[in-house]
């Protein structure tokens, strides 16, 4: 008698599975997670200016100078942009890049000639 006591005692802790409980730690969906973190935009800003050598651009991100441009990129010597039109496209082409994280945001003489700049 004293065995089957003892058998079904065996059997009963056996089936009840372990009993030590461990703390899962849910970690929370992609779209939670995102909705906590703050919002991490970069603010582009394009300023043009005239030189004695012609119009440059500036463009600063978040308020901090990025790029300065005094010259006409990819095209050797000092002279600047001929309008300020030309030095507008050029930085917005720059702005772009940059936005897109492409680094460094260089201008080649297709891209010039792309934005009609002479």
């Amino acid at each position: 008698m004293q065995r089957i006591i003892f058998f079904f005692a065996i059997l009963a802790s056996c089936q009840a599975g372990p009993q030590n409980e461990v703390a899962v730690k849910k970690k929370p969906a992609p779209s939670e997670e995102a909705k906590k973190k703050p919002s991490s935009k970069s603010t582009f800003e394009i300023s043009t200016m005239q030189s004695a050598n012609g119009w440059s651009y500036q463009i600063r991100q978040n308020g901090k100078l990025l790029v300065d441009q005094p010259t006409i990129p990819g095209r050797p010597g000092t002279a600047g942009f001929q309008r300020q039109e030309d030095a507008q496209k050029v930085a917005e082409l720059v702005k772009s890049k940059l936005v897109a994280k492409v680094f460094p945001p260089s201008i080649s003489e297709a891209d010039l000639q792309n934005l009609n700049i002479h």
